[in-house]
């Protein structure tokens, strides 16, 4: 059964694959080719003109901008909500979850409106920081792991007379490393795969992303582009996340079910 659900679940990847390196008509027979009668690898010659360089490139800005960003502010925040004594701390873990549960679609308007006031509309920094403050995920898993952290080893450096700051640095933060593997690859593929936010606040081709950029292919909008040029496109922007996912599988599993000392 297994084996059975991998196989429906690999076809759709495997005929991708397959009918990128497809001549048009081979692309549009049916019934459908499992394998390509003859290879074209100049399918992915001209969807890497169509997507460009600077496509790519913003992806990896984008996505790179929100993991760091979204690092910077929940690992202290997460270090504080589960090992600094202080009061409300149940409260405040709360109001900070209730993002979680709100639709992002109810909050892009308001957002978009607050990023166009502060001047950001068609900047990198309009496309990240709205994206990179929704941090509660980010915070909730951090706080976790460190919740789990030995009570002994912050008592005894606390007992040393090490500040907060040096414990999470010295102390904390080396030993967060599957958390911060985990949550990287899940952020790294959330934000990869983020189409909404830039295609409102950065729909121009100078900070196109490339979610953005293969939507005309798949709206129909190019009738006279081959078929496998927009699955060669397609591929293109699946090969980043598809190499980060199997690089931290186990890291990306960790994050889903919880952190904990290995």
């Amino acid at each position: 059964m297994l084996l059975l659900c991998g196989l429906l679940m690999a076809a759709p990847l495997f005929y991708l694959l397959s009918a990128s390196l497809m001549s048009a008509q081979d692309a549009r027979a049916f019934p459908p080719h499992l394998l390509p009668p003859n290879v074209v690898w100049h399918n992915y010659v001209e969807a890497y003109e169509f997507l460009s360089a600077r496509a790519i490139v913003n992806s990896f800005v984008f996505s790179i901008g929100i993991v760091a960003v979204q690092l910077v502010i929940s690992i202290p925040a997460g270090f504080a909500l589960a090992t600094i004594p202080f009061r409300w701390t149940g409260l405040l873990l709360g109001v900070i979850l209730v993002p979680m549960f709100v639709p992002a679609n109810m909050t892009l308007i308001p957002l978009y409106i607050i990023t166009y006031q502060l001047g950001l509309v068609g900047t990198y920094a309009g496309m990240i920081l709205p994206v990179a403050g929704q941090t509660a995920f980010a915070m909730l898993l951090f706080r976790q792991f460190f919740a789990g952290l030995p009570p002994g080893l912050i008592e005894a450096a606390r007992l040393d007379g090490a500040g907060w700051p040096r414990v999470l640095t010295l102390i904390a933060l080396p030993l967060a490393r599957p958390a911060l593997a985990a949550y990287c690859s899940i952020s790294f593929l959330t934000a990869w795969n983020t189409y909404i936010w830039p295609q409102v606040v950065a729909p121009d081709r100078e900070h196109q992303v490339m979610t953005v950029a293969l939507a005309p292919l798949a709206q129909g909008q190019y009738t006279l582009m081959s078929p496998s040029v927009g699955l060669a496109a397609a591929v293109i922007s699946m090969m980043p996340v598809l190499i980060i996912f199997v690089a931290f599988q186990k890291w990306y599993i960790k994050g889903v079910v919880g952190t904990g000392l290995e």
